[in-house]
């Protein structure tokens, strides 16, 4: 198959389009969630709105703002206050929650917590304080809700909640093993939310961005524990489902690897590129989850550039088979960089030589940035509004 690099751009941006429709905060949560007169459906179960007084909307997450503006659209009317919760920069297209007298909307930092993330917790805190059984907490939450909104416990300090994030930021731990240690320093984690809003009934919206979408570790638990009624509304799967879709309707032999790639993400784009190598032309090889850095070198990048490196790496090994890769954040950020991802094409290697970019130390010093944007390799979506990990598409040309 020949493809010229303009031909496999125009393929991937489909998938890349395809990919993120699927998981569209907004439309997942009105699959979910309904309402017909005074009855809200939350998938199978009913609940009267006349039994309550207030309405309560909580949205925290990367994915906070669509997740919230379908929900108010949803309870309107009844709908009494809300406080809503993403990171900098994800807030561009609250114009109408903004214009809402009844919602407050908190930009705050990812993935390390500051002062705003203080503030948010603070003041969901306050909101769910003294509520009674005559009153409905509506619980948007996606990824990122775990640094974007913080409640340590008393004595524990923000710099100390900073320090320990950046360390295990550093260190190459995974979000499930984040997750836990966040939770036994905060109020609101593991269930927390739930007790604090007790007795009033709450419902949780839950978009996941964690392999195999345990309840407790998405967003450090906040809304995990039996009196809540918790429903995902969108995962990784899904994501995947619609990039295998989209590139078979391209014309690709597509399949699903794994949901649960994890480890450190240069060994997981060497492993790929073998993996999409001994395919034969016109395979296309899909994997979701979310690797891991552990930084060694003083360079700018991301899980999914690193990853897309180490395979441009391996790729080049083997020119006379033809391949390419897509590694893509679904949020839009790809650790602390403004770019989703990066790509590579079958010339990559070779362009970069004529610019006198070194890729194995660029590999070595963690830049993987500074070598996919002169190439302009990079994925640039800005903030997408959804998170569920990532997805990595291989493709065999």
């Amino acid at each position: 198959m020949e493809h010229s690099n303009n031909m496999l751009r125009h393929d991937i941006d489909k998938m890349i389009s395809a990919t993120l429709h699927a998981v569209d905060p907004r439309s997942a949560v009105q699959r979910h969630l309904r309402r017909q007169d005074a009855t809200l459906r939350l998938d199978g179960k009913l609940y009267d709105m006349t039994a309550f007084d207030s309405v309560i909307l909580i949205a925290v997450g990367k994915a906070a703002v669509p997740m919230a503006t379908a929900a108010r659209d949803i309870v309107s009317d009844r709908l009494t206050r809300g406080i809503v919760v993403t990171k900098y920069g994800h807030a561009d297209a609250a114009a109408g929650l903004l214009n809402d007298p009844r919602l407050t909307v908190i930009e705050s930092a990812h993935p390390v917590p500051d002062a705003n993330s203080m503030r948010a917790g603070q003041l969901v805190s306050e909101t769910l304080t003294g509520l009674n059984a005559r009153t409905l907490v509506i619980a948007c939450i996606s990824g990122g809700a775990s640094a974007l909104m913080i409640s340590p416990y008393p004595g524990i300090q923000l710099r100390t909640m900073q320090a320990i994030n950046d360390a295990l930021l550093k260190c190459g731990a995974d979000i499930t093993e984040m997750n836990i240690a966040r939770s036994r320093l905060e109020r609101l984690k593991s269930g927390g939310l739930v007790q604090l809003a007790a007795p009033a009934t709450v419902i949780g919206l839950i978009l996941s961005d964690v392999i195999g979408d345990p309840l407790n570790v998405i967003a450090s638990g906040l809304t995990n524990h039996p009196a809540a009624h918790n429903v995902l509304v969108a995962n990784n799967t899904q994501a995947c489902e619609a990039a295998a879709e989209q590139a078979r309707a391209l014309g690709y032999a597509a399949r699903i690897v794994t949901t649960e790639l994890r480890g450190e993400a240069a060994e997981r784009g060497r492993e790929i590129a073998s993996a999409i190598l001994r395919e034969q032309p016109g395979t296309c090889l899909i994997y979701g989850g979310e690797p891991t850095v552990t930084i060694h070198g003083p360079g700018k990048g991301g899980r999914n550039q690193e990853l897309a490196l180490a395979a441009a790496l391996a790729f080049g090994q083997h020119p006379e088979s033809p391949a390419c890769l897509v590694a893509l954040g679904t949020d839009g950020t790809d650790g602390p960089t403004d770019a989703a991802g990066a790509l590579t094409f079958p010339d990559t290697l070779a362009r970069a030589a004529a610019l006198k970019l070194d890729a194995s130390a660029c590999l070595d010093a963690n830049d993987s940035y500074h070598f996919f944007a002169p190439l302009g390799n990079l994925i640039m979506t800005g903030p997408t509004g959804t998170n569920v990990a990532d997805v990595v598409i291989a493709l065999r040309l």
